[in-house]
């Protein structure tokens, strides 16, 4: 899904450096990029932004990575791409202090997460909300929702979520929105559970 966003913020690993690919969002001008470095415990040791306008069809590098000293074995970049106030794209990333070693991620504590959801039915459609809030004290990864049957608790598809897999720091929360049809419930109030 996030690779065939039309406007897309990655980190190219290879190259070590963060790029805006442009598949088919026309021309689009005061954009602006940001990539946050976050230890294992979920705090930010650097930060970087860069302006710029992006061009259809291209593909920008628009920040040469660095990493500053003090790292944990495994760390995290959280990438960012707005316009004004809104956020067009965003990318997050495991990165290891040795390539392709991500061990250190096992001793990360189970994560404390809190869920909040609401489900509201229009004709034929139905719209779950739900916001996830990670209230424990170390970083949740992979956090993601499933629709299911209030009832049986049987798992409703399709669906279609606004997100998924998501990451968050301690005290952070994401909104979730979930679409699906009345006839795919077979009867039952759908409503959304952490998977």
């Amino acid at each position: 899904k996030k690779g065939s966003e039309p406007l897309h913020i990655q980190w190219n690993s290879h190259e070590e450096t963060i790029e805006v690919v442009n598949y088919n969002a026309g021309k689009v001008d005061g954009l602006q990029a940001s990539v946050e470095i976050l230890n294992m415990d979920g705090k930010r040791v650097d930060q970087k932004t860069a302006t710029l306008d992006s061009a259809e069809d291209s593909t920008a590098s628009i920040m040469h990575m660095s990493y500053p000293s003090g790292l944990t074995p495994v760390h995290f970049l959280r990438l960012a791409l707005t316009r004004g106030s809104e956020i067009v794209s965003s990318n997050f990333y495991l990165r290891g202090v040795k390539q392709n070693d991500f061990r250190a991620i096992r001793e990360l504590p189970m994560p404390k997460l809190e869920i909040n959801s609401s489900q509201e039915r229009s004709g034929d459609e139905w719209q779950l909300t739900a916001t996830i809030q990670n209230a424990g004290q170390s970083p949740a990864l992979m956090v993601r929702l499933k629709a299911v049957r209030e009832t049986s608790g049987d798992r409703i598809l399709p669906a279609i979520y606004s997100d998924n897999y998501i990451a968050l720091m301690p005290g952070e929360s994401r909104k979730v929105t979930v679409q699906l049809r009345e006839a795919d419930t077979r009867g039952e109030k759908p409503k959304l559970v952490l998977a």
